[in-house]
């Protein structure tokens, strides 16, 4: 459930949209991401105690996890219940919660398909993008990280050795999720990501108490999302 999403959003936007001063932007020169994938490279913006806030890179992806009829592992990225373990003790710490900036988030549709490799049809993506008169307006999931522990995690590919030789730290991301919206519910009836839009939710999630984040946790509003196309496993924003 939302294992893809994008963030064309200009670094300095981001920046303005979540009040981020510029020298606690550690993204360096960043590129829009028309897709982003598990473990792919995020984001996310964090507070310190004093409520600073900062711009920083994370991968999304809590940890590898093997589910009920999966032969293989794949990447936990996304929350749900969060009064069960590790999450309830996750939402009671300020310092582990995050928001996850997007301008998209797509589900895979149940029956459209595409040409994939080969000409071998693929699902579709159906991508979804908050209503407003610009082309894609900002948002933030409601994000979860923590340090990747190299010694207990182990390497999260073989690539990663050189990092973990070097001490390198490496920050992972999940975020919550919630039951979908009649917007989202055609295509995915199980759950979308919960979306915060205004500096009062942004401000809650990142420093309110347990119990004032865990109320984030709802559907957006029909009247606030929009069904923006079905087809490529990527959103430039221009598609409508």
């Amino acid at each position: 459930m939302c294992n893809l999403y994008s963030n064309t959003t200009t670094q300095e936007a981001i920046r303005q949209l979540f009040n981020v001063p510029a020298a606690r932007d550690e993204l360096g020169n960043a590129s829009a991401q028309p897709a982003i994938f598990p473990d792919g490279q995020s984001v996310i913006v964090t507070a310190d105690d004093a409520g600073e806030r900062s711009l920083r890179i994370a991968r999304w992806g809590w940890k590898k996890v093997r589910f009920k009829n999966k032969e293989y592992e794949t990447w936990l990225t996304n929350v749900r219940n969060l009064d069960g373990w590790p999450w309830e003790h996750v939402i009671k710490d300020q310092t582990q919660r995050c928001l996850v900036p997007a301008s998209s988030f797509s589900e895979y549709h149940p029956t459209e398909k595409i040409p994939g490799a080969a000409g071998k049809p693929i699902k579709a993506a159906s991508w979804f993008r908050l209503a407003g008169e610009t082309e894609r307006p900002p948002c933030a999931f409601a994000g979860v990280m923590r340090r990747w522990d190299w010694e207990k995690d182990g390497l999260r590919k073989k690539a990663d050795a050189e990092l973990q030789a070097s001490g390198a730290q490496v920050t992972a991301m999940a975020f919550l999720t919630t039951e979908p919206n009649s917007i989202v519910a055609p295509i995915h009836p199980k759950a979308m990501p919960v979306l915060l839009r205004t500096e009062e939710e942004f401000e809650i999630w990142l420093n309110g108490s347990a119990d004032e984040a865990k109320a984030l946790q709802r559907p957006l509003p029909d009247d606030a999302l929009e069904l923006a196309f079905t087809g490529q496993k990527a959103d430039n924003g221009q598609s409508a």
